[in-house]
């Protein structure tokens, strides 16, 4: 009898200690038995899950936490999201894992305002087209893009996670690490609701010492030593550099690659400095002190819109001559009035265009009346006769 109460007891113990250390508990059976293994809040390949490859049967999530199940390694393939305890999975998840993600709902990381994905309601980025930021769009939310989307363009680290039987992104997913220019029969024009998030983070791996190629490898010591971190072209953010985040000693870096950081900031603004050869003691300015950083290629890439600051991303619009007065910066995308924009109908006087980047002024609301398509920056449109003239805008990235 005493052993009868006994275990009863101490999976109360366990449970209440999972949930008091917001930890994510993984069984290879259903009702929380067999192997275990417990996970804190981060991205895990299938050898890092600690229970064996398509062996996950229940999940125990604490409140705040959510956990998303991969299919294939490497966070591939379709893919379940989860906000409570699962006794046993279903719809073929059961013993058919091989990636996880865990992330902790009450500390999301700060999103990049540069980081964005432009759907379009044709193929090759044509017709009717929206920019969404991370977030999660319900189908209400998504408009006119409902069950209209056909191509998309991903800008930054994120990928796109799209739902086909629910308005709610829930159920089944599939999920697009890349920019597509035309969704086959499966998704085209089938798209319900869906989910734009960040890729997983690269997990804190020692490397063996020689950045060569392609990466740039940071230190947490100086003289190359420590946990160390390779980093491909393109931004980390704070939550990205883990537990090197203010915590950089040395950095090796290619001739081809330069690394533009940033001090006392983990949002890829503020003070920053470019080192462009290796460096095995960072100075006093820059030691323990770069939260954030950008990794350009020093040919080719670094005018590459991905990795421009906050400024040249966005088509500025001005109320005044000499951009003065009112402003707004509008991500690309059309909008049938100008307050869709945020701006003032009839009110247009000038305009910065970063390179790469075309606009098309129309004369009525609903894209009406005569146009006038803009392909460089405008500080006034006296001379065309579009001062004040726009009721609608079309913006495009080429």
């Amino acid at each position: 009898m005493k052993k009868k109460i006994v275990l009863p007891v101490l999976l109360l113990f366990i449970c209440a200690s999972l949930l008091a250390q917001n930890n994510v508990g993984l069984f290879d059976q259903c009702n929380y038995g067999g192997k275990r293994s417990f996970l804190t809040p981060g991205s895990y390949r299938g050898y890092q899950m600690g229970v064996s490859n398509d062996k996950l049967s229940s999940l125990q999530i604490p409140n705040g936490m959510r956990v998303t199940i991969y299919e294939h390694d490497n966070f591939k393939g379709r893919s379940a999201t989860y906000t409570s305890s699962i006794t046993c999975l279903t719809d073929g998840w059961d013993d058919n894992t091989s990636s996880i993600v865990v992330e902790n709902l009450n500390s999301q990381p700060t999103y990049n305002q540069n980081d964005y994905v432009t759907f379009y309601n044709d193929c090759y980025s044509r017709g009717y087209s929206q920019s969404l930021r991370p977030g999660t769009y319900y189908g209400n939310q998504l408009g006119a893009l409902k069950l209209n989307i056909s191509s998309f363009s991903i800008y930054g680290n994120l990928r796109v996670k799209v739902y086909t039987s629910s308005d709610n992104a829930s159920g089944y997913s599939y999920t697009f690490e890349n920019s597509e220019s035309c969704l086959g029969s499966t998704y085209s024009d089938k798209i319900r609701s869906l989910v734009i998030e960040y890729k997983p983070s690269q997990p804190t791996v020692n490397y063996p010492t020689g950045g060569s190629g392609s990466y740039a490898t940071v230190y947490a010591d100086c003289y190359y030593g420590g946990s160390s971190l390779r980093l491909a072209p393109g931004y980390y953010q704070g939550d990205k550099l883990g537990l090197l985040k203010y915590d950089i000693s040395s950095i090796e870096i290619p001739s081809n690659l330069k690394a533009k950081v940033f001090i006392n900031n983990e949002n890829l603004s503020g003070t920053s400095y470019y080192i462009s050869e290796n460096t095995s003691c960072l100075s006093n300015t820059l030691n323990n002190r770069i939260g954030s950083l950008l990794i350009e290629e020093t040919s080719g890439g670094y005018n590459n819109p991905q990795y421009q600051n906050q400024t040249d991303e966005r088509v500025i619009l001005y109320a005044d001559a000499n951009f003065k007065g009112l402003s707004a910066s509008v991500l690309p995308g059309t909008y049938s009035t100008m307050q869709q924009a945020g701006f003032i109908d009839n009110n247009l006087s000038s305009l910065y265009l970063p390179q790469g980047y075309r606009v098309v002024l129309y004369e009525f609301e609903n894209f009406g009346g005569k146009t006038y398509t803009i392909t460089a920056t405008k500080s006034g449109f006296s001379i065309s006769g579009w001062n004040d003239k726009a009721s609608s805008i079309a913006i495009y990235r080429q």
